[in-house]
């Protein structure tokens, strides 16, 4: 903020107050490079990660602050020509320093000791002068090279021979290829992975090996960021291969084409059998039918015949009971009929 007096007149002063924006001015005055590159690390080595002001001028009167996702806590803050220890991580405590001796020309390199797995990944290096801060990133790959890996013959498996193998302590996930003799690759049967409290790599893979003539095969262990790789090789012996008979490879092929012709046959043995199954049934209800047509005739003729029978019968019944009822002579003797009993004379 710039203030000034101004005389307009004999008669009085005007004061004037303006805000002057400097802050493109200073921050055109440098600016922050680092790495074009990642910087790749083995695994429990020292790791120098460069900052450098642009151009070149000291940055010892400045505020430095190395940091990762967050801006606080940091892995390293630098003030007052000093580490400050009450912001940083804590698991960068007693493996951090800045390299003191360049500091002076504007090189500001953040050293870190031991280097672990968890370092892996982005730092930025933030500068800052009064109002005015600048940074850059720089990237870090941390490798891992694991033990050789171990290779052993679990056993036979479909007509051939499951192998394991298996390697620790890599980072990042290593690639694993599997070979014949000739260098020819091998695809993997599986492959799995599981990662330590360090958050090192161990992977397993294993392989169906089914060419008796292959003789040896190999396992190669392959550091994706360095190319680097370990290697180790399995000897097969023949005798060893499941042994499999002419007749069971015939058998193999045919196979699925006899179930095929047993398949077909059944569905029209089944057809067939339904077919005779419903005309036989549909025989017997007609059957059933005309036989209960012909009772039902032969009831009607029988009560036919009983009626026509038993109209003749009443048709002679009444002089069949003239012929049956006439009159006789009836003597009474009185000495023994009762004493109510009395004849009319008439």
């Amino acid at each position: 903020v710039v203030c000034v007096w101004i005389y307009s007149s004999p008669r009085g002063k005007l004061f004037i107050c303006s805000i002057l924006d400097f802050s493109l001015w200073v921050s055109d005055s440098y600016s922050i490079i680092g790495p074009a590159q990642p910087i790749l690390v083995l695994l429990g080595a020292d790791a120098s990660l460069p900052c450098q002001l642009f151009p070149e001028q000291s940055a010892a009167h400045m505020q430095i602050r190395w940091y990762r996702a967050q801006f606080s806590p940091a892995v390293l803050v630098y003030q007052n020509g000093q580490e400050q220890g009450g912001e940083q991580m804590l698991e960068y405590r007693g493996r951090t320093e800045l390299v003191q001796d360049s500091i002076g020309r504007g090189t500001v390199t953040l050293l870190i000791q031991q280097i672990r797995a968890s370092d892996d990944g982005q730092y930025r290096c933030h500068f800052k002068e009064g109002y005015i801060s600048q940074e850059a990133i720089v990237e870090l790959h941390v490798i891992g090279l694991g033990a050789a890996p171990h290779v052993h013959m679990m056993g036979p498996e479909d007509d051939g021979i499951r192998v394991l193998c298996s390697s620790g302590g890599w980072f990042p996930k290593p690639r694993v290829q599997w070979s014949g003799m000739a260098g020819a690759k091998l695809p993997s049967l599986s492959e799995s992975q599981s990662q330590d409290g360090d958050g090192l790599f161990h992977v397993e893979a294993s392989l169906v090996v089914t060419d008796s003539s292959l003789g040896n095969v190999t396992c190669s262990f392959q550091n994706p960021l360095s190319g680097q790789e370990k290697v180790s090789a399995l000897f097969l012996p023949e005798p060893f291969f499941p042994r499999t008979s002419p007749w069971k490879k015939a058998l193999a092929g045919t196979l699925p084409v006899l179930v095929l012709l047993l398949i077909g046959m059944s569905y029209f043995g089944w057809r067939e059998h339904k077919a005779k199954k419903k005309k036989k049934k549909t025989k017997k209800t007609k059957k059933k039918k005309q036989g209960t047509k012909n009772s039902t005739e032969a009831e009607l003729d029988q009560r036919k015949a009983l009626y026509k029978e038993d109209w003749k019968k009443a048709l002679l019944y009444p002089d069949w009971r003239k012929e049956l009822f006439k009159p006789a002579p009836i003597t009474l003797n009185h000495n023994i009929s009762h004493q109510t009993l009395s004849i009319d004379k008439n």
